[in-house]
């Protein structure tokens, strides 16, 4: 009898050995910051160069190492365009940049970031209207306001995700040392049978340097799937929201 309750005690602590490594493996995947897919490295990046594994489409792409920013020059003026990271074939994806697009009164630039190449989406912030749009083959999607400005420098998310057999395409923008907006800013559903092009192709930068002056970008990166704030970075985002709701009490 005696030897039965040992072994029930033994078998019950091996048990709850195994559940807390178990706790510890997934709270230690927790805590791993979800990885990129790709990364613009402009900060270890000639003069005058762009980075490596990017290719410029249109425009004139070269980086300023002394401010480490990658530009877009404003001759000639296009529509300009970078590609980097992997080809991503009918997969939900993330683009996340922080740019800048230099302006002022009407001549003000547009800035902004895509997905899946020409056949893909961009999310473009229109600084002459402070509007953000979602585009896809020149074709407006969606529009909403956003409070912009041409001196900061912007952050700003991409995300086109499935929806079972079609596709979620949402748009956050905000200003760098920012908190990044809880939920999308502007939204709008693709339906695969009407896309006519499957969604295949590589994520972008985009800019149209109307003000006379170079569009400049600092960061670029893309995600597989929905992009996953760091942990840290959701707490401070419930503090200053806890902060706010007390303020207004």
């Amino acid at each position: 009898m005696r030897m039965v309750r040992v072994t029930v005690v033994l078998l019950f602590g091996f048990a709850l050995a195994l559940s807390g490594q178990d706790e510890k493996e997934a709270e230690e995947k927790k805590r791993e910051p979800q990885k990129p897919a790709a990364t613009l490295d402009i900060k270890n990046s000639k003069e005058g160069s762009y980075p490596g594994g990017s290719t410029p489409i249109a425009g004139k792409w070269s980086v300023d190492a002394g401010a480490k920013k990658l530009k877009v020059g404003e001759v000639p003026l296009v529509r300009g365009k970078i590609e980097f990271g992997p080809e991503i074939r009918e997969k939900g994806a993330t683009i996340i940049a922080s740019g800048r697009a230099p302006g002022d009164g009407r001549l003000k630039s547009r800035i902004g970031v895509g997905l899946y190449g020409k056949n893909g989406f961009q999310l473009r912030l229109v600084m002459t209207r402070n509007e953000i749009e979602l585009v896809r083959r020149g074709i407006v999607l969606a529009a909403a306001p956003a409070d912009l400005d041409t001196e900061p420098l912007f952050e700003m998310e991409l995300s086109v995700l499935e929806d079972e057999e079609d596709w979620q395409v949402s748009g956050r923008v905000w200003k760098t040392n920012a908190p990044r907006p809880k939920e999308p800013m502007i939204a709008c559903k693709a339906i695969t049978a009407e896309l006519l092009f499957p969604l295949a192709g590589r994520p972008s930068l985009i800019a149209t340097p109307f003000s006379g002056e170079p569009v400049q970008f600092a960061a670029g990166r893309v995600y597989y799937g929905a992009y996953e704030p760091p942990e840290k970075d959701s707490e401070k985002d419930s503090e200053k929201d806890s902060e706010k709701d007390s303020e207004k009490d």
